[in-house]
């Protein structure tokens, strides 16, 4: 009989339907109200090892915000198959009740709202090496985001003295930042690897509109931002290989992340392959606009609301 100050404020407000566009542990406190709900990945399952599944109570946390979801929501959108298959799995949800909808993006819409900005100023303000092959890793530092094997090439690279290739982090601190740093000057790196802590919306198109590809040797991840803005800006994405959902991983360079030749050998087919490879952004382009257009997503989501109005009417 008792109702939350959160639900009694939207009772009153006589909200009928909540989105929850992220798994918000408030959506806990939601009896009354039906609501549709955005999970991100159910990796923590398979990989709760790494320590920021470990803090505190939050596999908890995730665990109860979703087994609530499975039992209580009207919809569960997940951004890939394999997340899907993984919540049948691990919370026996129902099939039918689960809609596979990508991510929303913040950068390519940003980038066609003011596409006459200029971008290259931008980027040589952020002043990276002028005649070396730039790739980036737009991560925030958590450990399974695996910064660590981009390290590891940097160190061969050292070895060889081959110094034509520059990576650049950029992304908030998740608990990883200083070890990453420790390991970059204990192995005098400075020259390969550059950190921003942070950049702005459009410091981030420039990096992406001038890179020579994106590296991403993550261990959680089926589908990621990244990887779809990779495809908007037409970059090769180096990709965790065997992590990636299906749909997407003719468009990805996959790479062995255990084993630091990988990235190089691939990248070695890309540059004898120019053409073939050209095809393949294009295909990757034009895949982004089919399933991740923001027209496309409103439609999706216009969709799931539409069926909800159905099946509200049959009540009063």
């Amino acid at each position: 009989s008792l109702t939350n100050k959160f639900e009694k404020f939207l009772i009153l407000k006589k909200i009928d339907l909540l989105f929850f566009n992220a798994p918000y542990e408030i959506s806990l406190l939601v009896t009354k109200i039906n609501f549709i709900i955005f999970l991100l990945s159910m990796q923590h399952r398979t990989h709760g090892f790494f320590p920021e599944y470990k803090k505190g109570h939050d596999n908890e946390i995730r665990d109860d915000i979703i087994t609530n979801a499975v039992k209580k929501s009207f919809k569960i959108l997940v951004g890939a198959e394999k997340d899907k298959s993984l919540l049948i799995k691990f919370f026996n949800a129902e099939e039918n009740k689960i809609m596979i909808q990508p991510y929303t993006f913040t950068l390519p819409n940003l980038y066609k709202r003011n596409i006459n900005l200029d971008y290259k100023k931008l980027f040589n303000d952020l002043i990276l090496p002028q005649k070396k092959k730039i790739f980036i890793y737009p991560a925030q530092f958590w450990a399974h985001k695996n910064h660590k094997y981009i390290i590891d090439i940097c160190i061969g690279l050292k070895k060889v003295n081959r110094d034509d290739i520059y990576f650049v982090f950029c992304g908030y601190d998740n608990g990883n930042l200083n070890y990453i740093k420790k390991l970059i000057n204990k192995n005098k790196l400075n020259d390969y690897i550059k950190i921003f802590d942070y950049l702005d919306n459009f410091q981030l198109i420039s990096l992406y509109l001038n890179c020579d590809g994106v590296v991403m040797p993550s261990y959680v991840g089926h589908t990621t931002i990244p990887m779809y803005e990779a495809f908007f800006f037409q970059k090769n994405i180096f990709y965790t290989k065997g992590l990636s959902d299906n749909s997407v991983k003719e468009h990805l360079t996959e790479i062995d992340i255990n084993n630091t030749e990988s990235f190089l050998e691939n990248l070695q087919r890309i540059e004898k392959d120019r053409k073939q490879n050209e095809i393949k952004l294009k295909n990757a382009y034009k895949f982004y606009h089919e399933h991740c257009d923001e027209e496309k997503v409103i439609n999706n989501f216009q969709k799931v609301f539409a069926e909800y109005k159905k099946i509200r009417e049959l009540w009063d």
